[in-house]
């Protein structure tokens, strides 16, 4: 199958393009700058690349024709203010005009579960006449993710401060390779047309939980305190200051803070009944320990 991605500045996107291509499918990247995309993905996996701007720059020119399933990975900010939302909505349009130069069947819009944005976006979408569905997902647990970047920047530290929402909030962490099952399922498949699904793992933990059993498997000791009177610009600081989280690393890290990370419309679940690894399992894959 030929497929489209865009939005590759994502940690996820670039992921998803190798897993498709190591399935067999001709994979075609739409990016900014092909040397900072070879600095994540080798060439070895065979994807082929073009250069563009789907915001700035006129519409992408050598997509080939016979394109069957596009993706569009949301990169921006969750939540953000409204001129951020339609610099995506700018994007998106020019991404859909060219798709109808080829033979797309399927649109798939990938975002994060805590987006509030996908209403907006749904609307836009169905107004182009293309088949599509929205997939938003929790947090991931990779090499490499959000989630085990933060993880591991604290495992570092001597003493770990947090906010109260840190032994609150709750997450659902899936493993890399159970979102590339799912989204390389559902590519062509009319029963998920024009539906929104939520991906999540298996489990349901706060952060204070999944971190104390990150630790646990790293065989780490580290003294972790959750402080009612931090609050969210305290945590800012310490997420950039302290910790140094790298700056898609310090919003995530915001973000999971101030709202529960968990699905809602599991209908992914339903269509494909695929056995999900467990946290645990999940978490020595990312750390080289299986």
């Amino acid at each position: 199958m030929k497929v489209i991605i865009s939005g590759l500045n994502n940690y996820l996107a670039r992921n998803i393009a190798v897993c498709l291509a190591e399935e067999g499918h001709e994979v075609t990247c739409l990016i900014r700058s092909k040397k900072l995309f070879y600095r994540h993905v080798p060439e070895k996996f065979g994807i082929h690349v073009i250069e563009g701007d789907l915001f700035r720059g006129t519409l992408p020119a050598g997509l080939d024709n016979e394109t069957q399933v596009a993706f569009y990975f949301n990169q921006s900010p969750v939540n953000e203010i409204d001129i951020r939302l339609e610099m995506e909505l700018i994007a998106l349009q020019k991404y859909i005009r060219a798709l109808k130069f080829t033979a797309c069947q399927h649109l798939v819009y990938v975002t994060k579960l805590a987006d509030d944005n996908v209403d907006k976006i749904k609307s836009y979408i169905r107004r182009s006449g293309m088949d599509y569905t929205v997939v938003r997902i929790s947090n991931i647990i990779g090499k490499g993710s959000a989630l085990m970047n933060i993880l591991s920047k604290l495992s570092k530290q001597r003493l770990v401060i947090l906010p109260r929402e840190f032994a609150t909030s709750r997450c659902q962490p899936i493993h890399l390779l159970d979102v590339c099952t799912y989204l390389n399922k559902l590519m062509l498949d009319s029963g998920a047309y024009g539906k929104t699904f939520d991906i999540g793992g298996p489990e349901v933990m706060t952060y204070k939980e999944a971190f104390e059993r990150y630790l646990d498997i790293a065989k780490l000791k580290k003294r972790v305190f959750a402080l009612p009177g931090l609050g969210m610009p305290l945590s800012v600081f310490f997420g950039r200051y302290v910790y140094k989280f790298e700056q898609d690393v310090a919003a995530a890290f915001i973000v999971y803070m101030q709202r529960d990370l968990i699905v809602a419309n599991n209908g992914l679940n339903a269509l494909y009944p695929v056995k999900l690894e467990p946290f645990h399992v999940s978490i020595r894959y990312a750390l080289g320990l299986s």
